[in-house]
């Protein structure tokens, strides 16, 4: 009786007829899954790229200005940003204006503005946003853009949805400080 099982294992092991078949039905999956997955991964690599660009590109706007921006103003960079991005999703924009005190060695809240799905930045919060912040002399100010968006791929490969945030600061060009003009009322 062991034999016959042990002949007939043994001949189950060395049989090659119909193995392309299996591997091909075990590997095939995988490799469409892959294929698939290397698309989506490359979308959220370029959108990633997009959104920091866009990002780059409002601060870069902002830095020119040489009057003050106000609510209106800050809606509309908003609605470039999702364009520049290409965001389908809801976007959020912030942006802080700091100035540095060589006197006190401290950084001074300026303002925060926002528009979309973030929180101004408030003074309290200022001690641990000035850690990412660069070293500035005395009397300067930073224009400081943080943009949220979220990434949502067309196919589920599990990646899931992204969170896509930057962080971009720059000094004012043309005029020593960007200016808040609470005085827009939207007529």
């Amino acid at each position: 009786m062991w034999t016959n099982i042990k002949t007939y294992l043994a001949r189950f092991r060395d049989e090659t007829r119909g193995s392309v078949a299996i591997e091909a039905a075990i590997i095939l999956p995988m490799l469409f899954w892959a294929y698939i997955a290397m698309f989506v991964f490359f979308d959220a690599y370029k959108t990633r790229s997009m959104t920091e660009k866009a990002a780059f590109t409002i601060s870069d706007m902002l830095s020119r200005e040489t009057t003050a921006v106000d609510s209106y103003y800050l809606a509309s960079t908003r609605k470039l940003f999702d364009v520049l991005a290409q965001s389908d999703s809801a976007s959020g924009l912030r942006v802080t204006v700091v100035s540095y005190s060589a006197i006190t060695e401290k950084h001074t809240l300026e303002w925060s503005k926002v528009v979309g799905n973030m929180e101004p930045l408030l003074e309290a919060k200022l001690d641990e946003f000035t850690p990412l912040l660069p070293a500035i002399a005395g009397g300067e100010s930073l224009i400081v853009v943080e943009t949220l968006s979220t990434y949502e791929p067309a196919l589920d490969v599990g990646l899931g949805d992204l969170s896509i945030e930057t962080f971009i600061f720059t000094r004012p060009r043309f005029a020593p400080q960007l200016i808040w003009d609470d005085g827009y009322n939207g007529a």
